[in-house]
Order: structure tokens, then C-alpha cells, then sequence
């Protein structure tokens, strides 16, 4: 099921007040403005996504294309923490000493190789470093920036089902997950989706987006 057809809990709408940046005029600035008749006066203004208030929600994912305001809207969750564990030189497999959770937590996500658990995570793949960053960050109140886009879909597909079902198992809260890719919600099946190009934000809490 597409999360578009879920009943829409909101519209977004923009705050009234800018955000704005400036920058120096030099001297490639004007030949910008003079060849290209730009007018421009080195600042530059954008008006925000404004959050409503929100349902309670175990995942709500922030999705849209690039530019569209996604990381902007995501500092409006800023009493949650960033979904980046700190790792040392030891095996990802030692870097907490609860066992079984984080064998568990390996496996729920589709880290199940035994040999890449003995490895430390500054040579692991790619794929096998953001399946172990969120099998160690995760939590309630936690936020992901840029979710899934630096791996392969199938990956981000496979993560998103086990980390939904991780979630449920564990019984945690309220982790936003940001990104232009969509491919993955389904698999997520969150509660809340909040579409920037569409400006709208989805209420999927009663419905199952699982094909």
C-alpha cells in the first residue's frame, strides 16, 4: 500500500518568518550578476515548514526530494538525539556488553555474519557500517538524517523490515527517519509520513503499507 493513500492527519504550511543567510558580494558575485543579470543582494531567504503537533508515534518517517525542506523540518525535533553510536577499535560485537541484545539487534536488521561481528567498524562495508551504527544507536527519541541513502535498495528495503519489527519488539518510540528515497516505507510500515513535495503529512497508524 502506498502511504499517500493513508487519510491525511495534516498540511504543511510554512512559518512566517524566513530563514535567512547572507553571504559576501565579491567579485564573482558580480560577474554573476552582470553576465547573467542576476539581481541579487547576497542573501538568501527561505520560509520553513512549520510542525503541527504531532499524534503519538512509535516511527514517523520524513520524506521528499532534495531541497524541499526535509533537514530544516528535522530541527523541529530538537529534544531528540542523533542516531550516530560512537564506535572504538574494538569488534562491533564488543562494543557493549549486553550479548545477547546486541546479537539480537544484529540479526533483527540483517547483520548475521559472524566474521563481520569480529571486525572493527572502521573496515567494515558500507551496508555492514549503517546496519551496525543502527543496531547500536537505536533508541526512543532518536532521529536519522539521510536514512538508507548511502546503500543499496535491496539493503534498505531488508533494514527498514527488521528495524520495524526491532522497534515493535523492543517496545521503543518516537525515532524519525529522514530521506529523499520512499522505497523503504513500505517495508518500515511507520506510523506518521510526513511528504514534503506533497506538503502533507500522512497518518498510517491504522493501516498496514506491508505489500
Amino acid at each position: 500500500m502506498n502511504y499517500k493513500e493513508c487519510p491525511v492527519y495534516a498540511d504543511l504550511t510554512r512559518k512566517n518568518e524566513p530563514l535567512t543567510a547572507y553571504i559576501e558580494m565579491d567579485k564573482n558575485i558580480a560577474e554573476i550578476k552582470k553576465y547573467f543579470d542576476y539581481d541579487f543582494d547576497g542573501s538568501n531567504a527561505v520560509y520553513p515548514f512549520e510542525l503541527p503537533k504531532l499524534p503519538e508515534f512509535k516511527t514517523l518517517v520524513i520524506t521528499g526530494s532534495s531541497g524541499s525542506g526535509k533537514s530544516t523540518l528535522l530541527k523541529e525535533f530538537s529534544n531528540y538525539k542523533i542516531g550516530q553510536f560512537k564506535f572504538d577499535d574494538k569488534a562491533i560485537i564488543s562494543q557493549i556488553d549486553d550479548f545477547d541484545k546486541i546479537t539480537r539487534r544484529f540479526n533483527s536488521i540483517g547483520l548475521c555474519s559472524v566474521p563481520t561481528w569480529c571486525k572493527p567498524y572502521k573496515v567494515l562495508s558500507v551496508g555492514e557500517s549503517f546496519r551496525a551504527n543502527v543496531a547500536l544507536s537505536l533508541d526512543s527519541y532518536t532521529l536519522y538524517d539521510e536514512f538508507t541513502s548511502t546503500i543499496d535498495r535491496n539493503v534498505a528495503k531488508s533494514t527498514a523490515k527488521g528495524l520495524s519489527k526491532l522497534i515493535e519488539r523492543e517496545n521503543l518510540h518516537n525515532i524519525v527517519l529522514c530521506s529523499c528515497h520512499n522505497d523503504y516505507i513500505p517495508f518500515l510500515d511507520p506510523d506518521i509520513v510526513i511528504d514534503t513535495d506533497e506538503e502533507k503529512i500522512y497518518d498510517c497508524r491504522e493501516v498496514c503499507l506491508r505489500t
